[in-house]
């Protein structure tokens, strides 16, 4: 089982992981579009997520 520490993700590794780009990332979280900002964990001056808030995200929007 990974340890939690590898479970929190950089902008960059949602970017590679799930194909969404960091630009978008920034843009959907400024005007918290789709619900993005409240997905987000600010670190100092940082953005991370929790690979399982951005999967249970990709998840709901399957069907949309």
């Amino acid at each position: 089982m990974a340890n939690e520490h590898s479970q929190i993700i950089t902008p960059e590794d949602v970017a590679r992981d799930y194909g969404i780009p960091v630009r978008t990332q920034h843009v959907w979280k400024c005007a918290n579009r789709y619900g993005w900002a409240d997905l987000t964990i600010k670190v100092g001056r940082s953005s991370r997520y929790r690979r399982a808030d951005i999967e249970a995200w990709l998840a709901a929007r399957k069907g949309v």
